[in-house]
């Protein structure tokens, strides 16, 4: 596995932000969903007016991910 293979496999969840038009914006690839949800959770706690989502990343058509 190469180098750019083993940095997409360990950052393969991504934090996204909701804005008011319905635009989603990834702001941080985290290597657990649990981390992912946690700051998410934060970003809620905090009272923005934005909604926020952990989606796992999506590779892109033709690109295999090594096993």
């Amino acid at each position: 596995m190469n180098d750019t293979m083993a940095a997409r496999d360990e950052t393969r969840w991504l934090l996204y932000r909701i804005d008011d038009n319905g635009n989603e914006v990834a702001m941080r690839r985290f290597a657990e969903r649990a981390e992912a949800e946690a700051l998410m959770r934060e970003y809620e706690r905090r009272g923005h007016k934005q909604a926020y989502l952990v989606r796992e990343e999506r590779q892109a058509p033709g690109e295999a991910r090594e096993a």
